[in-house]
């Protein structure tokens, strides 16, 4: 019962497997389904029906009491088995997990997902035919993520790098980009939300419009340089390129290249547009910027757009928790006189951040040799304390865009070496010749209410720090 290949599917594991898939009222199809893992998962996520297949007698008694168990070993399906079924979901035995995946897409339904653990190397090491097949079928129908060594503390554990496929079999048919402009009735409902429908509507569009232009437009620019290639020595060429960011280096793109090239940019259009940056920290941003990168393999759909929004709007808050925790231990990382942890900061616990901490290499005095009379910021000296002011924003109410940062403060103040310099409306400032700079909160509830929420985030017991000093907007 318990073979070489048995290893239940986590929870959390298929958490990241289904995150974003619709399953609801759909009939999947589960080709080793084992106990049944996924099939609970899915029965619990509303499906209409769960078909499966399981070749171990044993847990085919178990599984079977669960769904519709249809074959004993999945290999043996033809099309006609399940020429009905919406997606199929699947953990298969990583000794022949290339050989499931590409029988699952053989089989499977025009319109149809495949989900499907297997080992990172299946995808890695294209040694074999089977698996330089899988790969080109991933990059041409889909995309899969690296899940690491999830199974390091499952119900039976293994030390397997695992990935995770996801590939999309397109109706035979029909229209590349039906159903981009669809949306449900809720969102019809919120129009005027974050971003206007018309805005969306608009993206999205001219996105669908440029990448159906580039067969028309390719197919043009192959004849003339037909034309003109044997008459041609430094002429012009038509074609597709990226020029990259020294703007010297020509490569020339495919379609594909350039759908999801746009798609990407277009994504990124969204969140420029949502005013993202001055919400979130260099930590929270790489975050969201990875979202872009994985997002390339999700159809920008007006619906898609509505509910990244929605997903973002809903973290709002405990994406803003990050903020403050970042801005936090940015101070602590300093120096160790910035908390009461001292050195031990990282390892330690309940700890506050002094009223007033210290901020090494922000500022310089040498400018070619000579000195700088006044107060000046290194060449990236600001961006710590933009982090940090965002926390203190969000904490405060106030609205970052009313706020001088440090570079512009410093640069339209000529501020004097050594000497305290009020910079509303969370400090006041001092900078040394040596590149230090010092930090003092103005207001000690700003102080202490920030503290105080990072200990409840982190889940420390909260004491009044005992290094506040009563002065308020010096």
């Amino acid at each position: 019962m318990f073979g070489k290949d048995f290893y239940p599917t986590p929870e959390n594991v298929i958490d990241m497997m289904m995150s974003g898939v619709d399953v609801y009222d759909k009939i999947v199809l589960e080709p080793s389904a084992g106990k049944g893992n996924i099939v609970d998962w899915l029965h619990l996520s509303g499906v209409k029906e769960v078909l499966t297949c399981e070749i171990e007698p044993n847990l085919a008694k178990i599984v079977g009491t669960k769904s519709r168990l249809i074959a004993s070993d999945f290999m043996s399906l033809n099309k006609e088995d399940i020429s009905h079924i919406d997606l199929i979901v699947m953990n298969p035995p990583f000794s022949s997990d290339d050989k499931h995946i590409l029988h699952a897409w053989d089989i499977a339904p025009d319109g149809c997902k495949i989900i499907s653990l297997c080992n990172w190397n299946t995808i890695i090491n294209t040694s074999t035919k089977s698996r330089k097949v899988l790969s080109e079928t991933i990059n041409d129908n889909g995309f899969w993520d690296d899940f690491g060594d999830c199974f390091s503390y499952a119900e039976r554990q293994t030390g397997v790098h695992v990935a995770c496929v996801h590939l999309n079999k397109k109706s035979a048919g029909s229209n590349e980009f039906d159903g981009y402009f669809d949306m449900d009735p809720e969102m019809e409902a919120a129009q005027e939300g974050i971003l206007r429908y018309d805005f969306i509507r608009d993206v999205v569009s001219r996105y669908v419009k440029a990448v159906s232009m580039y067969d028309e437009v390719m197919d043009a620019s192959n004849k003339i340089n037909e034309l003109t290639d044997p008459i041609r020595k430094y002429g012009i060429k038509f074609g597709a390129y990226h020029t990259g960011h020294d703007k010297s280096n020509y490569t020339t793109i495919t379609r594909d290249v350039y759908k999801k090239q746009l798609q990407k940019e277009c994504w990124n259009w969204v969140f420029s547009k949502m005013n993202m940056d001055k919400y979130v920290t260099t930590g929270v941003k790489s975050t969201i910027n990875n979202f872009v990168e994985r997002q390339e393999h999700v159809p920008f759909t007006v619906k898609n757009v509505y509910k990244m929004i929605e997903m973002v709007v809903g973290t709002h808050g405990s994406r803003m928790n990050e903020v403050l925790v970042e801005a936090f231990e940015r101070i602590c990382s300093f120096s160790a006189d910035n908390s009461t942890a001292g050195e031990t900061w990282k390892t330690n616990s309940n700890y506050m951040i002094n009223k007033r901490f210290i901020i090494p290499y922000i500022a310089e005095s040498d400018f070619y040799g000579s000195k700088r009379e006044h107060v000046h910021l290194s060449y990236r000296g600001g961006e710590s304390m933009d982090d940090i002011l965002k926390g203190l924003c969000h904490l405060t109410g106030t609205n970052y865009d009313d706020i001088t940062n440090l570079r512009d403060f410093v640069r339209q103040n000529e501020l004097e070496w050594g000497k305290w310099h009020a910079w509303e409306p969370f400090f006041r400032i001092r900078g040394y010749k040596k590149g230090t700079m010092h930090f003092d909160f103005l207001d000690d509830e700003v102080y202490i209410n920030f503290n105080k929420r990072v200990t409840e985030i982190k889940g420390w017991d909260w004491r009044l720090p005992n290094n506040s000093r009563s002065h308020k907007k010096r």
